[in-house]
């Protein structure tokens, strides 16, 4: 997840993962293979039908509980043949159901499978911190588990993008390749907030919005804490949903396991004005190339004012988001990192297609090299 993922002040009436420091930027993309891939990605992203989304009933009910650690269990829900698969891992806070408008087409090309991470979704918790460390280790541990033939084609939206990365440094075995969905990066709170100083910003400004993101981690806590029915900032309410699938997401949602889940990974996620956070040591403690294996990182087109910052002062941010990106796709020298106009930070709700076609695209180049 991105400095962009977590509720601004309030939960209320917003996806979990919703957007802090929403940073959008102009049409670019920054890629080894040339020019000529702008043409062909925009055509892809605007041609052709509306992807048809999977029934709402896939998503309601467990798909295969693989254990994993003792009698610790983690959803798996697959659809669709072939090789490699596809797994998809979803931002802070979300289950697998946040991939209902790409699966099912990604499923026409070849094995779909998403899971939800410990505490969301159907999955159990863990005993110990939902940090990138453990939740790398699950990946590894789900597909030995589930004998999922590797290796497979990782797609990971928000804070999903440490864990892949992670994931590649630990078991580089694992991954054929990965597209990663408005992916959070290294160091990146001190990357977009020093962007945002260096163009005027007072300091005043980040260090207001560091501490009311703070400040959401004991308020997720003492949700956890509150019986039911939880207050409208607690459980959130995702707008975009059917409204039988938005009232189970919220049932879900609602659960004490949920809720410190969601706080512990938030938790580690955020840096003090003082101290990295537990995420960002745990990536500098690894080296991580993905060689010449497909990296295909897509990043929202929408421009979104950021709160304590003037629009000059977000566009610096947005110049270091994009950057941010860019070093990302940089760790394959097939890497490329590609904008999706149109598209906020949830790409596959605003922008399913541009997900599909860059997932096709690595599966092409996977299966042509």
């Amino acid at each position: 997840m991105s400095l962009t993922d977590f509720p601004s002040v309030a939960l209320r009436d917003a996806p979990t993962g919703i957007s802090f420091l929403k940073i959008g930027r102009g049409m670019r993309l920054r890629t080894a293979l040339g020019t000529a891939l702008v043409g062909l990605t925009l055509a892809a992203v605007s041609a052709g039908a509306a992807p048809t989304s999977v029934p709402d009933s896939f998503y309601m009910h467990a798909g295969k509980l693989v254990a994993v650690d003792g009698p610790r269990r983690l959803n798996l829900s697959c659809m669709g043949k072939g090789s490699p698969t596809v797994l998809f891992d979803s931002g802070a806070g979300d289950s697998a159901l946040v991939w209902r408008l790409v699966q099912g087409e990604v499923a026409r090309l070849t094995r779909a499978c998403a899971y939800d991470r410990a505490g969301f979704g159907f999955s159990d918790p863990r005993r110990g911190p939902s940090d990138a460390r453990a939740s790398a280790a699950d990946l590894h541990a789900l597909l030995l588990a589930a004998k999922i033939k590797t290796p497979i084609l990782y797609v990971g939206h928000s804070i999903a993008g440490l864990y892949g990365v992670l994931l590649e440094a630990t078991h580089p075995g694992d991954l054929a390749g990965a597209v990663l969905v408005e992916p959070s990066f290294a160091n990146q709170w001190d990357a977009l907030s020093s962007a945002g100083i260096a163009a005027g910003a007072p300091q005043k400004a980040a260090d207001d919005l560091l501490a009311a993101l703070h400040a959401q981690v004991p308020r997720i806590r003492e949700c956890a804490t509150l019986p039911a029915p939880l207050p409208a900032d607690c459980a959130g309410n995702d707008h975009r949903l059917p409204a039988d699938l938005a009232a189970f997401k919220k049932a879900q949602n609602s659960r004490s396991s949920y809720l410190l889940t969601k706080a512990s990974e938030f938790e580690n996620f955020l840096s003090t004005k003082t101290e990295k956070n537990l995420d960002q040591k745990e990536l500098e403690a690894v080296k991580t190339s993905f060689g010449d294996k497909p990296l295909i990182v897509l990043t929202r087109g929408n421009a979104q004012g950021n709160p304590g910052f003037t629009t000059e002062q977000s566009a610096a941010i947005d110049r270091a988001w994009g950057a941010g990106h860019d070093r990302l796709a940089a760790l394959s020298t097939r890497g490329s990192n590609i904008v999706v106009p149109g598209a906020g930070h949830y790409i596959q709700y605003d922008q399913p297609r541009a997900v599909i076609d860059a997932v096709t695209r690595a599966l092409a180049e996977i299966r042509g090299h």
